[in-house]
Order: structure tokens, then C-alpha cells, then sequence
């Protein structure tokens, strides 16, 4: 009886071995997050992004650009500079009827669990299912994830860095078996990062696109570079309408004064002691190498890259010129150099880069290339399980370094949680105008940059006022959102009519119906209006009408429209061609 309970037994975990293992690391990354309370991070912002871009899509605005209670309530244009991914689909879950803090768990969870997946299918399509299992583990449990989840809140990098494997699992399957699907999971993959942390897309898109001209070179099939290729431009292109105005637009706010003095790059380079340092805090990051934080690269992935070192030694000690030859060498060579870069970007040594590439200093953190390291590393230490060639001793050796991997569940967790959670957590208009404006003031509108202490003292300025002070006769609000607003009033002379909204590019006035200039008020910023005395509607509204956004939208549409042509064309028009057949076939 015990022995056929025993054979069940080990019948059942050799059959469910993987689905076990992966239940486990998901658990032992997420068990912190199914606490019946919520946690303070460095970034506690994400409650009043969802709330403010929940508004916005209720309010018909689409693509959603402008948060209307930011800025001290003359709002700001949020999500044209910051990504909108995650905070839409923290949105979608709000309207489906979660509290704001459920809608940020399950956000925590679905990156975790596309983390998880992602990093699963990389490794058993490069490796095999040990592959899977240890570049699972490695990636999900690297230090630095907890690092953006519990300690910096970094959610919108978290979720970027999410879909890293994919995007290599994508390359790698096309170029084995040649589906479109794994053209799409590309796109979608690639559409993701772009929209979920530009800094991230920044630091991981052009290493993806040399590894796929690399990979392809010496797999010989360089003919399925250009279909690779077009999948990179058509997310480019897609996701167009919020990078190229995030690019271009940039100027007209105050978001350039973050990269100068805490916030230089060159406060904020690391020391190599620092990747073998196990002193977790929950601090922040600083000048030197006794940060607040941790920047561990983790015991097993350690351990990992060790026993990857040992394991090449041996069989380049063995067999030189057959392991040279190999195609886990070539892999070896190729995540190898990219993980010694990654890294050596983050180090004070490569100050000299930063100083001579501008555009890097948009990335404020150079540990911010932790996020592609902790990946690579954890791709390495998948391939080192495949260079023990007895599979009982490759068995061993896996489960071992699983295990050491799970141990890493020990930083999953915040550093205390709160015991009124909305103190934070909120999405009340009013508190996100009075008490979450000063957390997140890097997009006010230029122009308001230096009244940003009368911003604070004007917060209970009516929606509408006079600049002479009088008051408006019959003032009558028929639209009032925060992307457009339309009144009707009665005035006894010309007047400047102020609306408590920021001026930015792309705001339009209208008059009766006839379009008007907007001025800017130079005391606060806000639009103005020069209305002539008598009876009108006066409205104002946010156009796609600047030069980015025209552009941005435009290529926008061009890829949606080839995205589903080629995607999903050919498969309406089979599917329809089946019907016609099967119709014939009855007849």
C-alpha cells in the first residue's frame, strides 16, 4: 500500500515537476504582496496615476496625455512624458470594481507572473526545461527586482524589465521554426517596454538589436534579419504617439532640472564591492559606495556564474577545439560580454562614456543597467546547467541551485507595512491637488516652473476668475473635464478670463465657436483668455494639433493599420476560406 502511495507520488511531481517549481518561485515572489495591507516605497505615486488616468479615460480623453489635478490642480501633462501602460491596465482593474491598492496588488502580480512565464519559455527554448526552470528562478528572484518593487516602488521599470525575455524568446523561435506568431509576441513585446519605462527601451532595445544580428549571423540565416528587423520598427512606430511627443516636448516642462545635482548621473555610479555586498535597506541612493540600498547581485546567481567559470575551465582544460566550436561557448561569449558591459556601465569607470554621451543622462542611475545585467546573469547561470552532460548529475546540479535561488524570497518583502493604507494610497481629487502635487512635480508646464510657491498658495482659485478681480456675471459650467472645458458667462466689459489650467502646447480656445489665441498668465501660467463684453461660451480643449503629436498619431495609425493587415488579415481570410469549404462540403 505505501509503496503504490510512494509510485503515485513521484508519478505525480515527475509529471508536474516544472508547474511545482514555478508555483513556488511565483510565491516566493509575490507572498508579500497578498498581505491584507499595503507598503511604503520610495515612489508611492501610483495610487493618484491610476485614479488621474482612470478620470481621463472617463472623461472620453484617448490617447491620455493630461492629468487635471497634478500641479496643484492647474494640472500637467503626466502621461505624455510617463509611462502609461501600467497605470491603463491598474485603471482597467479599477473599473472593474477593485480598490486602487487591489488594482496596484494585481499589477505587482502580473508582472511577477509575466516575468516568470517569460523568462521560462527563454530558457526552455534556448536550453531545454532545466534551462527554463533556472533562468526562471534567477531572473524572477534577482535581488535587484525586489529592489524595484519593495524598496524604490519603481513599478513602471519593474513591469519594462518583465518583458526582456520574451522579446529574446520571440528572436530565438523565429529564427528557429519561422511562425509569425513569434513575429507578434516580438511587437507586442518590444510595444510594451516602449510604453511601460523609455529608460529601460532605452538601455535594452539597442542590445536586443545587436543580439539579433549576432545570433542570426551565426545561425546563417541572416535572410530573416529584415522580418526581425521590421518588427523593431513597427513597435517604434506604434507606440509613436506617446515616445515621439515624450521626446520632442520634453523642453516646455521642468522634467531637464531633475538631472542636475542629487539627481546628476555621477552621484550615483556604483563600486564592483557593491554586487557582492548582502546589506539590504531600504534606504536610498548616494554619492560613494555606502548606499541605502542594495545593489546585490544574489547567493545563487553568484553561485551560478562561479560554477559557469569552473565548468568552462574544465572543458576548455578537456577539449579546446570542440568546446570552442559549441553553440553553448558561442552563448557563453555573446550573454557573457553583455553582462560585463551592463555592468561596467553602472561603475564609476565608465564615467567617461556618460560625460561624452548626452542622451544617457536621461537615465539619472546608471544601476539602472542592473535591470539588463540581473537578465543576462540569469541566462548565464541557465547555461551552466548544460554543461554537466550526464542529465541524473545536470538534475542535481539544477535542483541545488534552485533551491539556493528560492532562499532569495527573503528580500521580497517591504520593509514594514501601513497601518492605514490610504494615507498614501488615495484617489481623491482633492488630496492628489493639496498633498500629492509636491511628490511629483518633474512635468509642470515651463512657464510655471518659478511660481511653483504661488501655485501652492493659489490652490483654492475658483475653476474661472477675472483678472480684474470683478466677478462674473451668470458664470454657467456645461463642460467641465480636465482636457476641455466649455462656459457660458456674461461680461459687462472686455475682460482676461483665467481658467485654472496650466498652459501647455497643444491647448486651443474658443470663442462662440471661433477659434481664439490663448495667452499665458505670467504671474501663475495658466491659460488666459481676452473675452469682449456681452454674452458667450468661451471653451478651451487639448488638441493633437503640435508638430509631435501630428507626427506621433500619424505613425501611430500607419502601424495599427499594418499591425492588423498583416497579423490578423491572413487568418480572417483563412478562417473564412474554411468556412466556404466546410459549406461546400455539406452541399
Amino acid at each position: 500500500m505505501l509503496n503504490k502511495f510512494l509510485h503515485q507520488l513521484f508519478s505525480f511531481l515527475k509529471s508536474y515537476f516544472v508547474v511545482i517549481f514555478l508555483f513556488f518561485i511565483f510565491l516566493a515572489s509575490s507572498y508579500s504582496v497578498l498581505h491584507e495591507s499595503f507598503f511604503r516605497g520610495h515612489d508611492f505615486t501610483h495610487a493618484s496615476r491610476i485614479a488621474e488616468m482612470s478620470r481621463a479615460l472617463d472623461e472620453g480623453q484617448f490617447p491620455v496625455r493630461w492629468s487635471g489635478n497634478f500641479g496643484y490642480g492647474f494640472g500637467m501633462p503626466l502621461f505624455n512624458f510617463y509611462a502609461p501602460l501600467p497605470y491603463f491596465i491598474g485603471a482597467i482593474f479599477c473599473k472593474l470594481g477593485c480598490s486602487v491598492v487591489t488594482s496596484i496588488k494585481i499589477l505587482y502580480l502580473l508582472v511577477n507572473a509575466i516575468t516568470l512565464l517569460g523568462a521560462y519559455f527563454l530558457g526552455r527554448k534556448l536550453l531545454g526545461r532545466w534551462g527554463g526552470l533556472l533562468l526562471a528562478a534567477a531572473y524572477t528572484l534577482a535581488p535587484y527586482r525586489s529592489v524595484n518593487l519593495f524598496v524604490r516602488e519603481a513599478l513602471s521599470e519593474t513591469f519594462a524589465m518583465a518583458f526582456l525575455p520574451l522579446v529574446l524568446f520571440a528572436i530565438i523561435a523565429f529564427t528557429k521554426e519561422q511562425r509569425k506568431k513569434y513575429l507578434f509576441i516580438l511587437f507586442i513585446s518590444l510595444f510594451a517596454i516602449l510604453l511601460s519605462h523609455n529608460l529601460t527601451a532605452l538601455i535594452f532595445i539597442p542590445l536586443a538589436a545587436v543580439f539579433t544580428f549576432i545570433y542570426l549571423l551565426h545561425q546563417k540565416k541572416m535572410k530573416l534579419l529584415w522580418p526581425l528587423a521590421a518588427q523593431f520598427l513597427l513597435a517604434g512606430a506604434a507606440s509613436a504617439f506617446y515616445v515621439v511627443p515624450a521626446l520632442l516636448e520634453k523642453d516646455l516642462t521642468v522634467i531637464n532640472t531633475i538631472f542636475s545635482g542629487y539627481f546628476h548621473y555621477s552621484n550615483h555610479f556604483l563600486y564592483i564591492r557593491q554586487f557582492f555586498q548582502d546589506r539590504w535597506q531600504y534606504e536610498g541612493s548616494v554619492w560613494g559606495p555606502d548606499d541605502g540600498i542594495s545593489f546585490f547581485l544574489g547567493k545563487g546567481q553568484l553561485l551560478g556564474l562561479l560554477c559557469l567559470g569552473l565548468f568552462c575551465a574544465f572543458h576548455l582544460y578537456k577539449n579546446f577545439k570542440k568546446f570552442r566550436k559549441s553553440h553553448l561557448f558561442f552563448l557563453i561569449l555573446l550573454f557573457g560580454f553583455f553582462t560585463l558591459f551592463a555592468l561596467f556601465m553602472s561603475l564609476m569607470k565608465s564615467q567617461f562614456i556618460w560625460d561624452n554621451l548626452a542622451i544617457l543622462q536621461f537615465i539619472q542611475f546608471p544601476w539602472r543597467f542592473l535591470s539588463v545585467a540581473v537578465f543576462f546573469i540569469a541566462i548565464l547561470l541557465a547555461i551552466s546547467a548544460y554543461l554537466i552532460k550526464n542529465r541524473q548529475q545536470r538534475g542535481l546540479y539544477g535542483l541545488f541551485i534552485l533551491f539556493v535561488l528560492l532562499f532569495n524570497a527573503t528580500y521580497f518583502k517591504p520593509e514594514k507595512y501601513l497601518d492605514e493604507q490610504d494615507a498614501l494610497y488615495y484617489t481623491d481629487a482633492e488630496r492628489i491637488q493639496n498633498e500629492m502635487s509636491a511628490i511629483l512635480p518633474d512635468y509642470i508646464p515651463k512657464q510655471m516652473a518659478e511660481q511653483t510657491i504661488l501655485l501652492k498658495s493659489n490652490q483654492e482659485l475658483p475653476a474661472v476668475w477675472l483678472a480684474s478681480g470683478q466677478e462674473i456675471d451668470k458664470l454657467e459650467t456645461i463642460v467641465d473635464h480636465s482636457f476641455e472645458k466649455l462656459i457660458s458667462l456674461e461680461l459687462r466689459e472686455a475682460e482676461l478670463v483665467n481658467f485654472k489650467v496650466a498652459n501647455f502646447a497643444g491647448w486651443q480656445a474658443e470663442i462662440d465657436g471661433q477659434k481664439q489665441d490663448i495667452q499665458t498668465n505670467s504671474s501663475l501660467g495658466n491659460i488666459q483668455i481676452s473675452v469682449p463684453a456681452g454674452h458667450h461660451q468661451v471653451g478651451i480643449y487639448l488638441s493633437e494639433n503640435t508638430t509631435a503629436r501630428k507626427i506621433g498619431d500619424s505613425l501611430s495609425l500607419v502601424a495599427l493599420f499594418i499591425t492588423v493587415f498583416y497579423f490578423f488579415y491572413p487568418f480572417a481570410k483563412n478562417q473564412n476560406l474554411q468556412k466556404v469549404k466546410a459549406i461546400k462540403r455539406k452541399r
